[in-house]
């Protein structure tokens, strides 16, 4: 049996460091590692920040541009945080740079060289500060490029999706085109809960959590959520759960990124917008059941939905293996299926 402190550790792994797996690819034709021969280095002002990103001049003409936005964490603009190298961003902005889409990604709070300088410890900004960090580089990109709203594109990857919803739902005259990528599709701490009982059952399966200690520290986790939502201090007895998940620190970002359901974000969303928005059945984090309420509400949009089969949720190309969550640090090709689907999208913008 493993100690807590293992146990832990494996929870917060496949909770937070988002499938990925390691498996025989799909030939591809493109190199495994980003292309970043025509970016350029970079920043602009939000909240009194300095953020650094990368500007990515498309193969030729540019015919319309688009803001990159990452998942959660102390994200870097290629979609990476800590050892966890998988460039998921970058390999967007490739795609889009060959189909003649100039893009925009930068370092978020914490991570690449961007990191927190500026920020005060004791009052860290929230979810509402993100949102508007993403407008603020959405008005760079649109300043430095010259393009206006009726060619500009907002796509994010899993919680950089509902960025991108919450940014369209503040100034939707602003860009005529979202891509949610792997989206948080449902409520965010109605995810992280889901997401917790799926990997305590996991634990109590495998003999490393007993019944008693999963009920408690599922006790402590819906407690823990209950006094976020209500803007609490939490009252949670320590659980090792509770604790190694930082709740209490990203109480603030946590509440106000649940205030808001994606469904409805989506369904707001103006009828002339095409959008885009995938699933995969090997994803870890977000199940295509939670996805699919996002793909009702955008019904009134022209939506162009994929479903994948092999993609994990970083989009790396997992092909007929199962998914593992012990190899989330693997690099992987980016997804033939992902490639393809959002080509034939991106081409038709």
């Amino acid at each position: 049996m493993l100690r807590t402190g293992q146990l832990l550790a494996a929870l917060v792994t496949s909770i937070l460091l988002v499938g990925a797996g390691t498996a025989t690819a799909a030939p591809i034709d493109v190199p495994w590692s980003p292309d970043d021969a025509l970016d350029s280095e970079v920043s602009f002002e939000s909240g009194g920040i300095t953020f650094h990103g990368s500007l990515r001049a498309p193969v030729g003409d540019t015919r319309g541009v688009a803001l990159v936005l990452p998942g959660s964490g102390p994200t870097d603009r290629n979609g990476n945080s800590g050892d966890l190298q998988l460039n998921t961003t970058a390999y967007v902005a490739d795609e889009l740079s060959r189909r003649g889409i100039a893009s925009l990604r930068f370092d978020k709070l914490g991570g690449g060289r961007t990191g927190l300088a500026g920020v005060d410890p004791n009052n860290p900004p929230g979810f509402d500060a993100q949102v508007d960090n993403a407008a603020d580089a959405l008005a760079f990109l649109q300043q430095r490029t010259g393009v206006g709203a009726d060619r500009t594109t907002v796509i994010g990857h899993s919680e950089g999706a509902l960025t991108a919803l919450r940014l369209a739902d503040a100034d939707s005259a602003a860009i005529a085109n979202v891509g949610l990528l792997e989206p948080l599709s449902i409520r965010y701490l109605d995810l992280l809960t889901a997401q917790v009982d799926r990997n305590i059952d996991e634990a109590v399966a495998a003999g490393q959590f007993t019944e008693d200690q999963a009920a408690s520290s599922r006790n402590r986790f819906a407690q823990a959520v209950a006094d976020i939502r209500a803007g609490r201090p939490l009252s949670a007895e320590p659980d090792p759960i509770v604790d190694g998940l930082g709740l209490q620190q990203n109480a603030v970002f946590l509440r106000e990124a649940d205030v808001t359901d994606p469904a409805n974000l989506a369904a707001a969303l103006p009828d002339s917008y095409s959008t885009f928005l995938t699933c995969s059945d090997k994803d870890l984090n977000v199940s295509c059941g939670q996805v699919d309420n996002v793909r009702v509400a955008l019904a009134h949009t022209d939506l162009d939905f994929a479903h994948f089969a092999n993609s994990s949720h970083t989009l790396g190309e997992l092909g007929p293996l199962p998914a593992d969550p012990n190899t989330a640090l693997a690099p992987l090709p980016l997804s033939w299926e992902f490639r393809d689907a959002f080509g034939r999208w991106v081409d038709g913008l």
